[in-house]
């Protein structure tokens, strides 16, 4: 409740005529109280708006006595809130419907809020035109200018106000942290430097607005896009949604001191404009994570941590015509479980999956940083060795084979593996290769298993 009447308060410092604010930053806590506590939050907003109701009652002098301003107070409450609960209650569906990302949400919360913020403009106004504290006749003057100072303050400061309450709520129906960029308690170092371009752009506008007096001139202040979108793309969102409440500030305090109360209306929709892009541009790194996230899944196998089959296959093809072109040496080895079956069967599939991560671990000990390891399904990994002939494949495999002898799927049961090698020869492609390393690897098999057989039947070991 004293947070709702500070911001309540810092309202009015940026009102430009009676019942019109650049933006109304109590919006912004209500919409953000109800969505992240819910009904909870109902009573203290109620409470605030008969506050403040009073308050604005003695500051313009209403002749209402004090009866009557509490019942207009709960009026302007219940205008205020029910739009807002709405939204929040239709906005935390979509949300547990789970169809959307984090892109979508956002036009979800922009064209919501902005439905929620008309309503509640409306039975406000209404409000305050049965309780006699505004004439039917302003409505015409004010609707629009109110509407879009709820909507910025929804916008913008929403989601600060919603991270905050999270933190110092015990309950909480909305977690905001999971649809943002991964957490930054520190801003980049060219932050300030961002900041200063905002202020100079801003500073620069209103000015050449007041020295011109001329419509034109106030469009300028949408040129504020291509900052925010810089900070949007490269900052935290938290940082985001500071900056665009610095702008937001900003404009408000400069639309005063040079009393450029004509021009507000541009000023607002400018708001709302930059706004809406950056909230688009909170989802670049939290896509980017997720990307990452997907692009290991794609190239990681899980349970091994080698390379996956199709990664492997990519890189592979690549290395081998790079090897061609430049004349250089490669060889391939191929390895897999001696009866890989019989462990599953004996010890079961969780001793397997260790067998098979023992083996992974052991192998990239004996391999070099340029060498890439990839399991192609099963039991059965692919060595890719650039720059290497068959004698080095032979030395790797012989220490890989050692090691895996050493280690135990169970007590007195070793791991035991075969391997089939095989160069790359002029004119061959990597499927050829790959078929030569395959067919060394069902030699070793025939010839006792746990052994190294080179591609052309030529016993190393």
């Amino acid at each position: 409740m004293l947070l709702w009447l500070g911001v309540w308060a810092l309202a009015q410092l940026m009102e430009y005529t009676a019942h019109a604010s650049v933006w109304f930053p109590a919006s912004g806590l209500t919409y953000a109280a109800l969505l992240v506590i819910g009904t909870s939050a109902v009573l203290p907003l109620l409470l605030s708006a008969v506050f403040v109701t009073i308050i604005t009652c003695f500051q313009y002098s209403l002749p209402l006595d004090l009866s009557q301003m509490i019942q207009a107070g709960l009026l302007f409450g219940c205008a205020h809130i029910i739009p807002y609960w709405l939204s929040a209650q239709l906005f935390l569906w979509v949300v547990r419907l789970d169809r959307l990302s984090t892109p979508g949400l956002i036009i979800v919360y922009i064209i919501n809020t902005g439905i929620a913020a008309l309503a509640t403009t409306s039975l406000v106004i209404y409000s305050l035109i049965i309780s006699n504290m505004m004439q039917p006749d302003e409505f015409n003057q004010t609707w629009l200018a109110f509407w879009i100072g709820d909507y910025a303050g929804v916008l913008i400061l929403s989601p600060l106000f919603a991270a905050l309450i999270t933190r110092k709520s015990v309950y909480s129906q909305f977690d905001l942290t999971k649809y943002l960029s991964p957490n930054q308690t520190r801003a980049s170092e060219l932050y300030p430097s961002k900041l200063m371009l905002v202020t100079l752009l801003v500073v620069f506008t209103m000015v050449l607005n007041k020295y011109t007096q001329q419509q034109e001139s106030a469009f300028v202040i949408f040129l504020l896009v291509l900052p925010h979108m810089w900070i949007a793309c490269t900052e935290s969102a938290l940082f985001n949604m500071l900056s665009l409440t610095y702008s937001c500030m900003l404009i408000a305090l400069f639309s005063n001191i040079l009393a450029l109360n004509e021009f507000v209306l541009i000023y607002q929709f400018a708001i709302i404009i930059v706004t809406a892009n950056a909230l688009f541009g909170i989802a670049v790194p939290a896509l980017m994570a997720d990307n990452a996230k997907l692009q290991e899944i794609i190239t990681i196998d899980a349970l091994t941590q080698a390379a996956s089959r199709q990664h492997f296959m990519q890189q592979a093809e690549r290395a081998v015509n790079r090897s061609l072109r430049d004349n250089n040496p490669l060889a391939l080895i191929m390895f897999d479980m001696d009866n890989f079956k019989k462990i599953n069967d004996t010890y079961g599939h969780s001793a397997g999956d260790l067998a098979l991560q023992n083996v992974c671990r052991l192998a990239k000990l004996s391999l070099r940083p340029t060498d890439l390891l990839g399991r192609f399904g099963g039991d059965e990994f692919v060595a890719l060795l650039p720059e290497s002939r068959v004698e080095d494949a032979h030395r790797i495999a012989e220490r890989i084979l050692l090691n895996l002898n050493l280690a135990e799927v169970a007590p007195g049961q070793p791991l035991q593996c075969s391997f089939g090698i095989a160069e790359l020869k002029s004119g061959q492609n990597f499927t050829e290769l790959f078929n030569l390393a395959d067919t060394a690897l069902y030699k070793a098999k025939e010839q006792g298993r746990n052994t190294i057989v080179y591609a052309e039947q030529k016993r190393l070991a």
